[in-house]
C-alpha cells in the first residue's frame, strides 16, 4: 500500500557516536516558515570557512517533509511537556511551581484564574495566532520550569499561550531541514559560529537585524536539549528513527548504565528533583538545569536526581 506521506531525504546519514568519537553533537533545525534552501546555503558557507572547517563535522543532514512530521507527530513529541501543561492548565502545576507563581505575581494560587492555552482559545474566543499575539509587558510573563505563563490585563493567566500557534504553523506543506554538527567546541566556543551565521543571514536579507537567529533556526544548547532535539527528527532510514544512544550524549550516558527507556522518561518528564551543593532537594527543569553544561557536569547532576514517577 502506497504511503500517504512523503519520505524524508536523508542527504548525510547519521554517523553514530563510538567510544573513540571526540566532541559533542549540536542539533540544528530550520524553522518551518523560513526559506530552507537559502538558509542551508548560508549555514554551509559558514561551516566551510577555514577557521571552523577543522572544528566542525557534519554528522547528519536531512529534509523532513511536513506531512511526514505530521504523520509521526514529531512536533507533539518534542513539546510533550509543554503540551501537557497547555492541556491540563492549572492542575499541572507542582507545589514548588505554585509557590513561584505566587511570589512572582503576588496572587494566591488557589484564587488565580489560570487556564491552559487550549481552554483559553474557547474562553477568550480567539484564534491560535490572536492568542499568541496578545501583547503584555515583559513583567507579566513568567517562565517557570520550562512553561510560559502570561498575565492578561483582566488578571486571567494563560499557560503556554504560544503552543496552539506553534502547532498551527506545522502543517503538511512546512518541511524542516535537520542537521547534526559534531564539534570539539563547547557551547561558548560554538557561539561565535552562531554569530557568524546570524550576520550572514542579515547580509542575505533572510533575517531582520532587530531579531535573533531563533527566528530562522534553532540549535541545541545543552546535553539534554541535544537529545530532545534529536527525538523524532533524526532518522537512519525513511522508516527507522535513530536511537538516542547514537547521539553523542546518549552514547556517553549508555556507557555509564543509562538505557534509552530511562532517557525517554526524562525527556517526557523534564521536571526533576536534584540535590544541590548543600544536600537540599530542589526542583528544576532538566533542560534549564543542564543548559550549556559539558557531559560530565550534566551526568553528575542527574546521577542522584529523580523525575515524575520517581518522586522523593
Amino acid at each position: 500500500m502506497e504511503s500517504s506521506f512523503r519520505s524524508p531525504q536523508i542527504l548525510v546519514p547519521l554517523k553514530p557516536r563510538t567510544e573513540s568519537t571526540q566532541g559533542q553533537d549540536i542539533v540544528l533545525y530550520l524553522r518551518p516558515e523560513t526559506n530552507g534552501v537559502q538558509v542551508e546555503s548560508v549555514l554551509f558557507r559558514v561551516f566551510s570557512r577555514s577557521v571552523w572547517k577543522e572544528r566542525l563535522t557534519l554528522a547528519y543532514f536531512a529534509n523532513l517533509p511536513g506531512d511526514f512530521i505530521l504523520h509521526h507527530r514529531i512536533v507533539e513529541q518534542h513539546y510533550a511537556s509543554r503540551l501537557d501543561f497547555a492541556a491540563r492548565g492549572k492542575a499541572a502545576f507542582t507545589p514548588q511551581m505554585r509557590q513561584t507563581f505566587e511570589r512572582f505575581f503576588g496572587i494566591p494560587y488557589d484564587k488565580a484564574q489560570i487556564y491552559g492555552s487550549f481552554e483559553a482559545l474557547q474562553l477568550l474566543k480567539l484564534s491560535a495566532e490572536e492568542l499568541f499575539q496578545l501583547w503584555v509587558p515583559v513583567y507579566d510573563i513568567l517562565e517557570i520550569e520550562g512553561q510560559l505563563v502570561k498575565r492578561l490585563p483582566d488578571n486571567k493567566f494563560i499557560i503556554n499561550y504560544d503552543i496552539p500557534a506553534l502547532l498551527h504553523k506545522n502543517h503538511a506543506g512546512t518541511d524542516v531541514a535537520v542537521l547534526v554538527v559534531r564539534t570539539d567546541l563547547d557551547y561558548d566556543g560554538f557561539r561565535p559560529v552562531v554569530e557568524e551565521i546570524r550576520s550572514a543571514l542579515i547580509d542575505a536579507g533572510l533575517l531582520d537585524p532587530t531579531k535573533t537567529e531563533r527566528r530562522v533556526f534553532h540549535y541545541s544548547k545543552g546535553p539534554f536539549e541535544q537529545l530532545l532535539d534529536g527525538l523524532g527528527y533524526i532518522w537512519k532510514t525513511p522508516s527507522e528513527p535513530a536511537s538516542l544512544l547514537e547521539l553523542s550524549f546518549g552514547a556517553y550516558l549508555a556507557q555509564r548504565g543509562w538505557s534509552e527507556e530511562a532517557l525517554l522518561h526524562r525527556l517526557r518528564h523534564p521536571i526533576t528533583w536534584f540535590y544541590d551543593s548543600n544536600g537540599a532537594l530542589v526542583e528544576q527543569n532538566i533542560f534549564a538545569y543542564t543548559l550549556f553544561d559539558d557531559y560530565q557536569t550534566a551526568f553528575q547532576k542527574i546521577s542522584t536526581s529523580k523525575s515524575k514517577g520517581e518522586e522523593p
